[in-house]
């Protein structure tokens, strides 16, 4: 039994945390698929879940977004329980890419889905959105691109081979009538961060970076991700965006910190890494 001091202690943790875990653990028919996991995340803070394919990364996520259930530990989003209050989680963590999840319809233009999501966060009675409102979540996604393209077009040549270099305009226009079919791999990604960050909730997950297989494309997501943390807490100062996101290797982030500096002033950077479970 935990005594009333520990728990005034665990309270007092958690008031200083956007996202807190403890022992957190989930097992399957073959196993455990990540145990023990203790992870304490401040508000406007990136944290780096790290790990080979197959060692839980997915499934961690989508347990702190209150998708998955665990089987033992102890977590909280806010002074929300996760197990106990995963609903109302839910409305507090958005996942902005999780293959097979937030996946885009090829036939829809960048402006029918960011329509669809407007309409849906908004009251039943207004199932509309005004065309300004359009324009300002698309000039938000484009700076946001731009941004993140000058940081790596400033780094040293030596950090990308000629291969890799390769054109980035984002391809929206001011209607967003350019198809999903258009995008690359990468306006994909930052059109599903755009998208999922429409509901302003606190955190944000982000699945797997190295699927973007080009390592510039790579930086230049990490870049997005802290450039928009910066333009959410310049907006809101008293509610910074937490974003936590997955990836096999983690070197891309301190070099596009460096390359950053000091432009974004993230709560902390942190890494977890995770290793896979043997299988029975």
């Amino acid at each position: 039994m935990q005594s009333t001091s520990q728990t005034l202690v665990d309270e007092t943790e958690r008031a200083t945390s956007q996202v807190s875990l403890s022992d957190w653990g989930m097992s399957g028919k073959q196993g455990d698929v990540f145990s023990g996991i203790d992870l304490d995340v401040p508000p406007g803070a990136l944290s780096v879940i790290q790990g080979a394919a197959g060692s839980g990364k997915t499934s961690l996520l989508l347990s702190i977004a209150g998708r998955m259930r665990v089987d033992t530990g102890q977590g909280h989003v806010g002074e929300l329980d996760i197990r106990r209050q995963a609903r109302r989680v839910r409305e507090q963590v958005t996942v902005g890419h999780v293959a097979g999840l937030t996946d885009l319809e090829n036939d829809f233009t960048l402006a029918q889905h960011l329509a669809e999501r407007l309409i849906m966060l908004q009251p039943w009675y207004k199932p509309w959105v005004s065309k300004s409102s359009l324009h300002e979540v698309i000039d938000v996604i484009r700076e946001t691109f731009t941004s993140a393209t000058e940081v790596i077009d400033r780094l040293p040549e030596k950090n990308f081979s000629s291969f890799e270099v390769k054109d980035a305009d984002f391809l929206i226009d001011d209607e967003g009538k350019a198809f999903v079919s258009e995008l690359s791999e990468l306006q994909k990604f930052l059109l599903e961060l755009g998208l999922a960050s429409l509901a302003q909730a606190p955190v944000v997950v982000l699945d797997n970076i190295d699927y973007l297989r080009e390592r510039e494309d790579r930086a230049r997501a990490w870049a997005a991700i802290l450039i928009y943390q910066e333009l959410r807490r310049k907006r809101d100062p008293e509610h910074p965006l937490t974003v936590i996101a997955s990836c096999e290797d983690s070197t891309d982030v301190d070099l596009v910190l460096d390359a950053l500096a000091p432009e974004v002033s993230p709560a902390s950077v942190d890494t977890l890494s995770l290793t896979r479970h043997p299988r029975h």
